[in-house]
């Protein structure tokens, strides 16, 4: 049939038709095939001297190559030897001659990016370490002896398993011996390579290498609740190379292949039938392996190094210098310069001195202070007149304050206070100096309570603008400032600053100092022992016995000891005034 002829092959067909040919036909086409050959054969030998030609001509190239290298070379000798002997004409080198062979030129730098340099370097040793599990499960176990005596061997092994996928040598079988004997399993050649004496109950056979490895091995048995319990420590080894690459050894490692008594857990194989570790007449064994394969071996050089190197370039910028920020102090020269404001502050206390005056800006303040934002925005007279006139502020604290809006920088504050005491200090030694001309009667008074109840009263009017001006910042502060300050003498006027003010933490501190320095046996209650001129709120009885029971002084030493209480009375504190209607206890109710 058509579909039966086009399934035939062509040879079939040719056979076909050779049955059909006559001897004549047959020899004509033996002839055909005769000529065909000899034409090949010419193609042949036409196709071997095209490929000698080929050859010759990659060689004659190779060599083109080294001339061309050492016409390169040598120019380059020649140039250093002209260079030399400029250098011999200008005096700049000695020696009877240049050197004469390419060994003596000048090596070429590497170049390296300046803009780079190294930043950190790091080499590890376990970037190439592969762990792995395997578990195996010999079944039967009661049979074992009986079966491994029939095949002739004593001890049964697993399948072959790999750490390393990319090494060929990083194989491994399990071999058990029941009774500890020789660990010759026969199974595979590549894990035959170990002395034929070694024996043991469990071993781990690694493939036979000469290149050597790094490992960490561990064997765990299965108890009977199905959980792995470990059998032994952990076991780190250094597998080293051996001497030659065509020799092979495989290595072999076991809990009990260096100890007279062998068995698991030290158990013979008749008690381990016995024991937890069989069920259902199986052990299970699984064992953990960590391993670092080496890639060379010392053979092919002669230095081996197996940590990996990373090392990190940190990027140089441009060597531009940029200048600090300038900021705070342009902010305040606005300030303390005027210019551009838009304005004007004026401070008086009392009528006591001319009207403090500051060139300030609305813009700053509003943004700073929500009481300015208000007196700025509204229809008051401040934003008309565009003056504002401050009179329960005295003129220091509200420099300070102002400063400190300007650049929010408590270093700037203490700068004000310490600048305004050192120039308050000056004016009362003058004053000082007149007085005790016209008069020699009063006695001298020491100037370091002063400077520190200066101090106070200082921060304290800080506090109290700060409170005004709903600055939180400047007052919690200047609340810790006063905190750190707090004495026998003080702590009653600051409690009661801290009450009028909000101060909490200063509140919290006063009565835990009060409590701390009342004396044994104190019974008063009064608050007269806080000082005469000290008002305490009524909610807050006074416990501190020891106060202001100073002596008399003169006019110039008591305007000093109260002029804290003063500049309260000025930032809106009056300390001499009594709350109508109140009544004294005797100190000895």
């Amino acid at each position: 049939s058509s579909s039966s002829s086009s399934s035939s092959s062509p040879t079939a067909m040719a056979d076909v038709d050779d049955e059909q040919l006559t001897a004549a036909e047959i020899r004509a086409r033996i002839a055909e095939q005769v000529a065909m050959i000899g034409t090949l054969q010419e193609e042949a030998v036409t196709a071997d001297r095209d490929i000698a030609e080929a050859s010759e001509r990659q060689r004659l190239r190779r060599e083109l190559d080294e001339k061309r290298s050492m016409v390169a070379n040598f120019g380059a000798l020649v140039r250093h030897k002209q260079s030399y002997r400029r250098k011999i004409d200008a005096d700049v080198a000695s020696g009877p001659g240049a050197p004469d062979d390419l060994s003596l030129l000048p090596p070429t730098k590497k170049k390296r990016a300046p803009s780079s340099s190294l930043a950190k370097s790091t080499i590890s040793y376990a970037s190439d370490v592969v762990k792995r599990e395997f578990i195996w499960e010999v079944q039967g176990l009661s049979w074992i002896e009986q079966k491994l005596t029939q095949e002739g061997r004593a001890c049964t092994n697993s399948n072959v398993f790999d750490v390393d996928a990319s090494d060929a040598s990083s194989k491994y079988m399990l071999v058990f011996s029941p009774r500890g004997g020789s660990l010759k399993h026969d199974a595979d050649d590549d894990f035959m390579y170990f002395d034929d004496d070694l024996a043991g109950t469990l071993a781990l056979i690694r493939r036979a290498d000469s290149y050597g490895t790094s490992l960490c091995y561990r064997f765990f048995l299965r108890d009977a609740s199905g959980e792995f319990q470990p059998l032994g420590e952990p076991t780190r080894v250094a597998v080293a190379a051996l001497d030659s690459a065509d020799d092979i050894e495989s290595f072999v490692g076991g809990p009990d292949l260096e100890t007279e008594s062998k068995g698991l857990f030290g158990l013979s194989f008749d008690a381990l039938l016995g024991s937890e570790w069989v069920k259902d007449d199986s052990i299970c064994f699984k064992v953990c392996i960590e391993e670092a394969v080496m890639m060379q071996h010392p053979d092919s050089s002669s230095q081996i190094r197996v940590g990996k190197t990373d090392v990190v370039y940190e990027h140089k910028p441009p060597s531009v210098e940029v200048p600090p920020s300038t900021l705070q102090a342009d902010l305040l020269s606005l300030l303390t310069e005027g210019r551009h404001s838009d304005v004007t502050i004026e401070a008086t206390c009392n009528g006591e001195a001319a009207p403090v005056t500051f060139s300030a800006h609305t813009g700053i303040l509003s943004q700073r202070s929500d009481v300015f934002a208000a007196a700025f925005s509204h229809e008051m007279r401040e934003s008309a007149t565009r003056t504002l006139t401050v009179t329960d502020v005295p003129p220091p604290a509200l420099k300070a304050l102002l400063h400190f809006l300007y650049t929010d920088d408590f270093d700037e504050v203490l700068k004000v206070l310490r600048e305004e005491a050192t120039h308050a200090a000056g004016t009362d030694a003058g004053d000082a100096a007149s007085s005790s001309a016209g008069s020699s009667s009063a006695a001298p008074i020491s100037c370091a309570p002063e400077d520190a109840q200066q101090s106070i009263a200082q921060l304290q009017a800080v506090l109290a603008a700060a409170h005004k001006y709903g600055v939180l910042r400047l007052l919690r502060w200047a609340e810790g400032q006063l905190c750190d300050k707090l004495s026998c003498e003080m702590a009653c006027s600051l409690l009661s600053l801290a009450h009028v003010y909000g101060a909490t933490e200063l509140e919290r501190n006063c009565l835990a100092f009060m409590k701390a320095n009342m004396p044994n046996g104190a019974s008063g209650h009064s608050r007269r022992l806080c000082g005469a001129r000290a008002r305490v709120p009524r909610q807050v009885p006074c416990q501190a016995r020891r106060v202001c029971d100073a002596p008399a002084r003169g006019p110039r030493q008591v305007q000093h000891a109260l002029r804290g209480h003063r500049d309260m009375h000025c930032a809106g504190v009056d300390p001499a005034e009594e709350e109508p209607g109140r009544k004294r206890k005797r100190d000895d109710e």
